[in-house]
């Protein structure tokens, strides 16, 4: 069994959950970092949760497409380390999906010029909330943690490139009582053979 065979499309949805769970994004020029939630106050499945499982407020990844993005001619590339690789650019595609149930609340420390005010956000505002620093975090996210490491840690996985489409269908569903968004990401990667 190969030893140093990389794991690319677990890795790259183990970063993206990890982040989503700690909230954490750059906020000043890749300087300093800030949080949007603290780890536990939004819940991050990396499947649908089945209804017993499920804790709203809740963002949802669902790995929804990989294949190969660009084929080089020769499957000729250069991989981290420099030495020479057959491989070529591959992607995969993830939908992710945010759910706010009627019952959901966070508490937001707002600081202004007059003072610091907390207050809580529920339904649609904690939806727009979530949705905007969802993107901040999604758009901020460098994969730093995925380089080759030493002896007993994975194959590097290099991101060439990553695409994120927006949040869209913002939807009320009565029955459910949920607030919902999606929004869709493609991460291109270098996969060496």
């Amino acid at each position: 069994m190969p030893t140093d065979t990389p794991d690319h499309l677990n890795n790259i949805e183990r970063a993206l959950i990890d982040t989503l769970r700690s909230g954490s994004y750059n906020t000043t020029a890749g300087i300093g970092s800030g949080s949007a939630w603290a780890s536990g106050n939004v819940t991050v499945f990396g499947q649908f949760p089945t209804t017993d499982e499920v804790k709203y407020p809740c963002i949802i990844t669902e790995m929804v497409a990989n294949g190969i993005e660009t084929q080089f001619m020769g499957q000729s590339i250069t991989d981290n380390d420099g030495d020479a690789a057959l491989g070529e650019l591959y992607g995969v595609g993830f939908n992710i999906y945010i759910m706010v149930d009627r019952d959901s609340s966070i508490t937001i420390t707002n600081t202004t010029s007059t003072g610091s005010v907390a207050q809580p956000y529920k339904e649609r505002r904690l939806l727009n909330y979530l949705m905007l620093n969802c993107a901040n975090i999604l758009m901020d996210l460098d994969f730093a943690g995925l380089s080759k490491g030493g002896a007993g840690t994975p194959a590097a996985t290099e991101i060439d490139q990553r695409q994120f489409s927006g949040f869209r269908d913002m939807i009320w569903n009565p029955d459910l009582e949920l607030w919902m968004s999606t929004a869709g990401m493609v991460v291109i990667f270098k996969n060496s053979r």
